[in-house]
């Protein structure tokens, strides 16, 4: 029996590969290429495991880790333009950038993920004026299954470029990517509770705030909004100690704890949802503060995620509907259902691809490593999702059949040809990627 074995973070699946390496250098990845096509054996990539989903499972062959490959190569301060290699952190692009006086136009909720797991999954953050992460590149370095090194720029080759750029691992291994920064700035944030029927109300304040999201606490009718927009106004005073007590303390123990407690009596959790409302969001909070450290939150407990992003103009009918869902159905959910805002692009394998989109998430925590039955409670929100054609978020859990993919992706048809052009010996596929395109 083979006793290699790989985790990812939220300990929703394990591989169990025959090789794992962590090569350096473009060329080790090369060599490693090439010396699997001579062998016929797979290989799968992985960045900081951060993804729910299957997607960097395997079962067989070799699995490369870019925790080593992870280095700045060149940046232009005129330009704001930065190459890197595909393993660096966003956590190590953002301290980088602010040294630099630049920054990441938007960005999501944690940074240990690398650029190309994030770039390669859609991985986002909120605001109808500015797109995910992907939409920050302008070029990427791909190497190939032959072991060839292609360039495939936004400008010189556009339509290849939006086939490519988030392309699930399925078309080569992303080796460099450069990203289009921008002048660095502050976000000044605006926090605040109110109730559901305000935010079905308050939908319009995504087209006046740079950056913004609703977190709805299930079983209760409270919501935070939380608002913010860039500033050149100076950051205002952190204390450390308040902020360690609030997100570390309050959002991680505490909460941990009490999800634990509850895994045992699942009836208390609407009231450890409530509790946890007033722990962290029922007081108002105003703060200024870098981009990078507005943006991110420490995120420690273990959790499956599900997300999709559904047309901008179905929100109100789609959260509706969840909420009405759990009463009816009795479940006993954690908090919170995350609403998320993007603007429409041209990726084709984007949520977002050619429309403007309200990512909504759910959550199902492991606390102290404890599976929690969520998966009815899951595929039913799916069917809602379904109705209103919501896409997947491919690092998250998802209940589609191929068939029903091709009716979402309107161009499904030719990325998966695209695939089989530049994988013809299916080198980079693993189950997952089998039983989206074949």
């Amino acid at each position: 029996m083979n006793e290699l074995k790989w985790t990812n973070w939220s300990h929703s699946f394990s591989s169990f590969p025959k090789q794992i390496l962590s090569p350096s250098t473009e060329k080790e990845i090369i060599g490693i290429v090439k010396e699997a096509k001579k062998t016929k054996s797979k290989i799968k990539i992985v960045g900081s495991g951060h993804s729910c989903s299957q997607i960097a499972e395997t079962k067989s062959g070799i699995l490369i880790s870019l925790e080593k490959y992870n280095s700045i190569l060149s940046f232009n301060p005129k330009t704001l333009t930065l190459k890197v290699k595909a393993g660096i952190s966003l956590k190590d692009i953002c301290i980088f950038l602010k040294k630099n006086n630049a920054a990441l136009a938007n960005m999501g909720t944690i940074d240990p993920q690398s650029i190309a797991g994030a770039i390669s999954t859609g991985t986002h953050g909120t605001g109808i004026k500015y797109g995910a992460l992907d939409q920050q590149i302008t070029s990427i370095e791909l190497i190939t299954s032959n072991g060839e090194l292609i360039e495939v720029n936004k400008t010189k080759n556009e339509a290849f470029f939006n086939e490519t750029i988030l392309n699930l691992g399925a078309l080569g291994i992303i080796s460099k990517v450069t990203i289009q920064c921008v002048p660095f700035y502050n976000l000044e944030v605006n926090a605040k509770s109110i109730s559901f029927d305000e935010m079905l109300h308050s939908f319009q304040l995504i087209q006046s705030n740079d950056y913004l999201r609703f977190w709805w606490v299930p079983h209760t009718d409270k919501v935070q909004l939380w608002k913010a927009n860039k500033t050149q106004k100076p950051p205002t005073k952190q204390n450390k100690i308040s902020a360690w007590i609030d997100g570390t303390l309050k959002g991680n123990i505490i909460h941990e704890i009490g999800l634990w407690l509850t895994s045992f009596k699942p009836n208390l959790i609407p009231k450890l949802n409530d509790f946890m409302h007033y722990l962290l969001f029922a007081k108002r909070n105003y703060e200024i503060g870098d981009f990078h450290r507005m943006f991110t939150l420490d995120i420690n407990v273990k959790q499956s995620v599900m997300e999709y992003g559904i047309p901008i103009e179905k929100t109100k009918n789609v959260i509706s509907e969840i909420r009405t869902l759990i009463s009816k159905e009795n479940f006993k959910v954690h908090m919170p259902i995350e609403l998320r805002f993007a603007p429409k692009n041209d990726a084709i394998l984007s949520m977002s691809y050619k429309r403007d989109t309200c990512y909504i998430g759910i959550i199902s925590y492991k606390p102290f490593g404890k599976e929690i039955e969520h998966d009815i409670y899951f595929e039913k929100v799916h069917q809602i999702f379904k109705k209103y054609d919501g896409r997947p978020h491919w690092a998250k859990k998802h209940f589609y059949k191929t068939e029903e993919l091709e009716n979402l992706y309107p161009q499904w048809t030719n990325f998966k040809s695209h695939k089989n052009q530049m994988d013809p010996i299916k080198m980079f596929e693993n189950d997952f990627l089998k039983t989206l395109f074949n």
